[in-house]
């Protein structure tokens, strides 16, 4: 059986679904996926752990320095 992350990954292709890795923490790897209106945060540690967090929401977007700080802002 192939590695964890590597069985994300290949459900992420079949689905179509855009994603970024990314090396948030020195024992995982996180990936960002993105659909329409959903963020999908998907971490797998070193010993093939898989954790899922799903953001769902609008898809509004603001312009501008006031938007980024209103962003950060926000709780």
């Amino acid at each position: 059986m192939s590695a964890m992350i590597f069985q994300v990954l290949k459900l992420l292709d079949d689905s179509h679904t855009p994603y970024l890795l990314a090396r948030t923490s020195p024992m995982g790897i996180t990936i960002i996926a993105t659909q329409v209106g959903k963020r999908i945060e998907i971490t797998v540690d070193e010993h093939e752990v898989v954790d899922v967090a799903m953001f769902v929401g609008d898809e509004n977007v603001e312009v501008g320095i006031e938007a980024v700080r209103r962003a950060l802002a926000q709780d």
